[in-house]
Parts: C-alpha cells; structure tokens; sequence
C-alpha cells in the first residue's frame, strides 16, 4: 500500500509540474493580494517565500502571495477596497452561515466583480484538475447561472468518503461507562429501558456528589433535536416534502419521553437554566451519567475527568424507539466554514486556479496539513500517516518548528474530511494516545458513524419577496412555542403533559400563517435538493429509489 501510494503521488507531481512551468529564473512572481474579511484568521509563517512551503509554491505556481487580515468584523475595509475600485485578487469571507457575505458575493457576482471556478477550471485545468474540486461542495455554492463563485474550507464532501462510510454523528447521547457497570450494565436500547438506567445511576454518588441521570445542553438546548434523531422523526413526507411533526404527532414520543426524565427527577429543573460552564463544571466533576449533547463541546472536560479517574470515559448506546426503529442521526457534514472568491480582475487567473486546486488535491491537501514525506511522515501499510519520530522530537525542541517550515500556515483551502482517512490507529499501549482514545469525540462517536446521515438541506432565495413576511410569521410562532413545549417538557404529571401536547397542536396553527410557512420551506428544501440533485433526504426514503 505504501509504495503504491507513494507511486501515485510521485506521478501526480510530475503531472502537475509539467502541467504549469515555474517561474524562470528572469521572471519576476506575481504579486497577489489575498484579504481575509474576517479578524480571527492567522497567517502561520514569517512572510510568504520566508519558510520552505510558500517559497516551493512560489517556485511551483510564480506566485507571490500577500494576506491582508480585516481589523474588525465591521466589513469596512472590504467595501472600501470594493467602493474605490480596488477589489483585492483573492477575498475569503465568513461562511454560508452569514447572511451579509454570501449576500455580498451575489451582488459582486452578480456584478461581475468575481469569476467562477467553474470558468477558471474550464479554461486553464486539466481534468485530473478540476476533479480535485468536490462535486457536490461546487453543487451547492453554485449561484443561479449555476457556478460556483465561492468555495469552501473545512467543508464535508461524500467525495471524500470511502464507499460505505459515513461521517460520524453532529450530536449524540452517550454514557459514562464506569457508571453503567457499576448498576449491572443493562440494556439501554429502548426508552423505558434507558430511563431506569438513568434511574439507577441518579441513586449513585461519585466523590461524594450525587449523580445526575440525564444532563442536557445549557438551558436544556437540542434536547428535543437529539432525542428526535434517535426516534427517527423523518426529515421530510414519504413524498419529499416539508415534514411539520407536529401536525401528525410524530414528535410526541420525543417529547413524552424528556417529560418522563424530568418527572422522574432525572434532568434536574436547574438544567433549564444551566449556563455552559455550569454543564461543564457537572461533567469535569463526574456528577452526569447520561449527556444528551454535542460531544465536542466537552472534550477538555472528558479529559480533566480522565485525568482524575482513568475509568471515568463516556461511551455511546444506540438508544431507539418504542418501535425499535434504527436511528437516524445528522451528521456533521456541512458547507464550510469561511468562502474564498477570486476577484474577476485578478493578475494571474491560471496560476491562481493550479494553485487552489493543487491545494484541494491530494498531494497539496497531505503536504500542507503534513509537510514533506520521509521526513516529517511516512506511510503506514494499511495506507495511513505516522508522523516521523525525528519530528515529533524536533517539534517538541522547537515549538515554532511548523512555522518556519510553513506546515498548516494557512488552512483557507483546508478539508479535514479528506485528511481524516490517513489518521493512524492509535497506540492504545500509550498511555496519552489511549486518553485521546477514550476522551476525544470523534472515537467516541465512530460505532454511531453507521446510523449517521447528512440532515436535510434547504437552499432559501435570497430574492424571495416571502422572506420578509415568512420571517414575521415564524416570531409569532416561536412567540408561543417557546413558553408551551416549556410547559409540556416540564409537566407534572402525564395527564398534565397530554393536555398541554394536544393544546400546542390545536393552537399552534391558529397563530401564524403554517401555509405559507411551509410553502417556504418546502421551496428551500426542492431548492435544496435540486443543487445536489436527489429527490430523497431521509435516508429509508432514499433507499426506496
């Protein structure tokens, strides 16, 4: 594996070199402008061409490169450099998550202020290129003349799966291990059965505190989002539209079953208004049993607990149903953190697109996250990365090591999604490796990757004269929502609970315009599906096709 490995990468070189010449000794590199809208970013190096990887790019591509970091989150500096004609070559903005920036990138698109990917590729890439570019990320950026203007980082492409592998689960419930055995490991499969574990365990005590059954989010946020995907309420109708549970009851075993935990005293009411450091503080001390949460947000409290009680680890059960249906868990796939677009007046068009694609290729993609091979890793036979022994020295004599070589000194083209297959297994004999093992989300998450899906996907027009009204609607909605299913988590009793669901769903339709509502979304959700072209979402329903 690895000689064959090594083999491709080598022949992928030779392509590449012989695809675009470097810069002759006589010949001046380009100069080009990449500014960073966003302030947090970092530069990791000296300067560009001061360490060993930018200057091998400069060698490679005839580029020089200067990042201009924004000094705020105003977005002032951008629309001067915009307002006065000086549109910087290269710009990377927040990400689709930010209404202001992918609004911006339409209208300079729009404007003809930026090109497309899709136009570069096409004109100066070769194919072997242009694959580089993730199919369904260029899919989903794609604008409405269908090209993409924007690419991310940090995006979570199917590209990059290995057939028959999924990413692992955003969210997940899991369970301290040394707590479950200690009440007799017994089965937490179904509701009930989960429940009087949670039970059992809250009788417990550790380090003289006493143990909490089941701990939520702060404020008890995502409780509702969590437990749903593990009951399997569908994301959309058998026949590919918006799904509103609600309307036919599919979410009220998801709430029945957090009312219960709280009648029986398993989530605490402070939970309700527990801040983040307080659900922190819980986990560090070893009060929760059960966490219904995002593991990663709790890592270095994981950790500190570990590090006082190696038997203190949490593991995951695949809790489901009443109907004993598998779950179906939203992955952590997405679009991307920040977007990078590349200005329509920019100085060197084919050595700027070569360069971005050379750095979502794979030889690119390893060697920046990794460095050089034989010398700061090598293959492993099962195809995997070990980082070299030598350099682990190095870099432990010499923290700012990575830097001077350039190693990761920017990730604005960074896909840990394709990064994350070369990660060696660890050595579960090390002591520090096995803490990782045991302690970090993405291990404890792995045995769920088989239930873990990508969510729904919903592309909204930002032209839509809807939105506005749509937007009104919602708030009348939420107005009401927010204080009832309060009402319905926290209900005394389960007549009490009964009552307050089939209120909610009398009410709930009278006070906001649901029509219309879910008109819009639906639109957003065809939308959706149109751009990474599938009919189907939920994945039994896709399996249907």
């Amino acid at each position: 594996m690895k000689k064959l490995v090594s083999l491709f990468l080598t022949a992928m070189l030779v392509l590449s070199l012989t695809a675009i010449a470097p810069a002759s000794a006589s010949e001046a590199p380009v100069k080009l402008t990449w500014f960073v809208d966003v302030p947090s970013f970092s530069f990791n190096s000296e300067g560009w061409g001061l360490d060993r990887m930018t200057a091998e790019l400069t060698e490679k591509f005839g580029i020089e490169i200067e990042f201009i970091t924004a000094a705020d989150d105003s977005g002032s500096q951008l629309a001067t450099l915009i307002s006065s004609d000086s549109v910087p070559d290269i710009i990377t903005l927040k990400g689709l998550w930010d209404t202001p920036s992918t609004t911006l990138i339409r209208q300079m698109a729009e404007a003809e202020m930026l090109v497309s990917y899709n136009d570069l590729a096409d004109k100066y890439l070769t194919d072997e290129e242009k694959s580089y570019f993730r199919s369904d990320v260029l899919a989903w950026y794609a604008l409405a003349d269908g090209k993409a203007y924007a690419y991310p980082n940090y995006a979570y492409s199917t590209d990059d799966l290995p057939e028959g592998t999924g990413l692992i689960p955003n969210r997940a419930i899991v369970v301290r291990k040394d707590l479950w055995e200690q009440i007799g490991s017994p089965d937490m499969s179904t509701p009930a059965a989960f429940l009087d574990a949670c039970e059992a365990a809250s009788k417990l005590t550790y380090n003289d505190l006493p143990v909490i059954g089941l701990q939520l989010f702060e404020q008890g946020s995502e409780a509702y989002t969590i437990v749903s995907q593990y009951f399997a309420v569908p994301w959309e109708t058998e026949d590919g539209h918006t799904y509103s549970a609600w309307n036919n009851g599919a979410n009220k075993e998801a709430y029945a079953f957090l009312n219960e935990a709280y009648r029986r005293g398993l989530i605490l009411e402070s939970n309700y208004s527990d801040t983040r450091d307080q659900v922190r503080e819980k986990i560090a001390n070893g009060r929760v049993f059960a966490l219904a949460a995002a593991p990663q947000d709790f890592v270095p409290q994981f950790a500190s607990l570990y590090d006082s009680d190696p038997n203190a680890y949490y593991v995951t059960f695949e809790l489901r149903n009443a109907a004993g249906d598998e779950p179906v868990l939203g992955d952590i796939s997405g679009w991307g953190y920040l977007q990078t677009v590349i200005s329509s007046n920019n100085k060197a068009p084919e050595q700027l697109i070569k360069f971005v694609s050379y750095l979502l290729s794979d030889e690119g993609a390893i060697k920046m996250n990794r460095g050089w091979e034989g010398e700061h890793w090598n293959w492993n036979e099962d195809g995997t990365i070990s980082t070299a022994e030598e350099f682990i020295a190095a870099t432990q004599a010499d923290a700012t090591l990575r830097k001077k070589l350039g190693i990761g000194a920017f990730d604005l083209f960074a896909n840990y999604a394709f990064l994350m297959q070369f990660e060696a297994p660890l050595d579960l004999e090390n002591p520090n490796q096995l803490k990782s093992f045991l302690t970090g989300d993405t291990k404890i998450k792995i045995p769920l990757s088989k239930y873990s899906y990508r969510p729904a996907q919903y592309k909204y027009d930002p032209n839509d004269p809807r939105a506005l009204t749509v937007n009104e609607e919602n708030v009348k909605a939420d107005s009401y929502t927010k204080i009832a299913v309060a009402e319905l988590l926290t209900a005394p009793t389960v007549e009490a609970f009964e009552a307050k669901y089939a209120e909610i769903q009398q009410v709930l339709p009278t006070l906001y315009d649901q029509k219309l509502v879910l008109q819009y979304s639906d639109d957003a959700l065809q939308a959706g599906k149109a751009q990474l072209g599938v009919d189907f979402f939920w994945p039994p329903y896709a399996e249907k096709e």
